[in-house]
């Protein structure tokens, strides 16, 4: 299976294609619990820089080498704090996945409509 960044950009642009629809209330909700999501991941990276602790552990080298392996899971490559990221990246292309397939939708059944005004005896 694609990564979700790879994924969800591709769906994006099926729906930009035109290829991949969500009716405008149900795309507009799930934008909107993305939108919140978003606000919790973001709030979660701003305070996730509290946690690093090397000095919590007291002055001896055994205790700043634990205490920076503790750093290294919240802050470090490939801590907490860099798979918020990854989150709040796919998050992102999730909602922009959501919008898209929404504004596909409408733009369909705004030329169906027109299709059939053109029709004897259509609207």
């Amino acid at each position: 299976m694609d990564r979700p960044q790879t994924l969800f950009t591709r769906l994006a642009q099926d729906a930009e294609n035109g290829h991949l629809y969500l009716e405008p209330h149900a795309a507009a909700n799930c934008a909107q619990a993305c939108e919140q999501f978003l606000d919790v991941l973001n709030t979660l990276l701003i305070e996730a820089d509290r946690l690093q602790c090397k000095e919590a552990f007291g002055p001896l080298p055994s205790a700043q080498s634990l205490g920076q392996k503790f750093d290294d899971k919240a802050i470090g490559p490939g801590g907490f704090t860099e798979v918020l990221q990854q989150h709040i990246d796919t998050v992102t292309r999730m909602k922009y996945l959501f919008e898209a397939a929404g504004k596909a939708y409408v733009e369909t059944e705004d030329e169906n409509a027109r299709a059939f005004t053109i029709i004897p005896g259509g609207r």
